[in-house]
């Protein structure tokens, strides 16, 4: 005798006993048993559609699973000579010459964050702390610091940006942190886990963090290369349109405010082999997998 349901559907009384004598049957219960007995009678009668369908998952994961080990190991090989700070900051500046890199302690960054900015000296003061690549940084009157005491890395792209890259421990390479903001800022809030008065550069810290995080995991001893190598992916942040639009600027519904385009794809982002010997300029974005550009509303996770 069928079961009528409370939202009148008529089940057989054979679906009610493999309910466990329950009084009736969801709509999601008899979808799932539907299913069920469909998935078994293709089984029995179409077994090879099984075999074609595992197929092509096994082939699909295999695809998956290899394709960023690959990538991943050639990243490796290419950056085997980068296993300490300065040769990473010095293999940075080359490829990047255009890229102002200034090295401090950290009680020294937040002096000099509390000073900043200081239009009129800026240039000057700056000087005092660039990297140098020998074993030993001279920021002036505040005495000689040791590559291996070297706690804040900061990345200038004048009329750009400003990030900021904490290490934990201080001389290693293994970033901590990490921070967008405007150069035409200063105080004590301009440091890596601080957050900009604008909003661009929220959108890009926000982005900033996760990618830190997936540069980790995929590879930790090349992660700070490669997280600093991304950042230097923003150059261009203010002239690249958006790479699935085609516009310079988009509406930010959330803030309501006209931005371009702040996120740089991190998932797919390893240097290519020749940018070891030409170096990159503004207008050399192609010698790096820097070139595309989106939206808050035109990115997904899959780029």
């Amino acid at each position: 005798m069928p079961l009528v349901c409370p939202d009148g559907a008529v089940v057989a009384y054979a679906w009610k006993r493999q309910l466990a004598g329950q009084a009736g049957a969801s709509a999601v219960d008899r979808t799932r048993l539907a299913l069920k007995a469909f998935t078994d009678q293709k089984r029995r009668f179409f077994p090879h559609l099984d075999d074609v369908s595992n197929d092509q998952n096994a082939e699909s994961n295999a695809k998956r699973h290899c394709g960023p080990q690959v990538v991943s190991s050639s990243h490796q090989e290419e950056l085997s000579d980068c296993k300490t700070l300065s040769e990473v900051l010095v293999r940075l500046k080359k490829e990047v010459p255009n890229l102002k890199i200034f090295t401090y302690q950290r009680l020294d960054w937040l002096k000099r964050a509390s000073s900043l900015p200081s239009s009129a000296n800026e240039s000057e003061s700056v000087k005092e702390h660039n990297f140098h690549s020998s074993n030993r940084l001279k920021p002036g009157s505040m005495g000689d610091v040791s590559v291996d005491k070297v706690a804040v890395i900061e990345l200038l792209f004048p009329s750009v940006f400003r990030a900021i890259v904490s290490l934990h421990p201080a001389g290693s390479i293994d970033p901590d942190a990490v921070a967008f903001f405007s150069p035409d800022e200063g105080g004590s809030y301009i440091h890596s886990r601080g957050v900009s008065v604008y909003h661009v550069f929220r959108h890009i810290t926000d982005h900033a963090a996760m990618s830190l995080q997936f540069f980790l995991g995929v590879e930790a001893e090349t992660a700070l290369y490669s997280l600093l190598h991304w950042i230097c992916s923003y150059q261009n942040l203010f002239t690249k349109d958006c790479s699935k639009c085609g516009r310079l600027l988009s509406m930010d519904r959330q803030a309501a405010l006209l931005l371009p385009p702040v996120y740089r794809p991190y998932r797919q982002f390893f240097t290519l082999k020749n940018a070891s010997t030409q170096p990159i300029s503004s207008g050399q974005d192609q010698n790096l997998n820097i070139g595309r550009a989106y939206h808050v509303g035109c990115f997904s996770d899959d780029a």
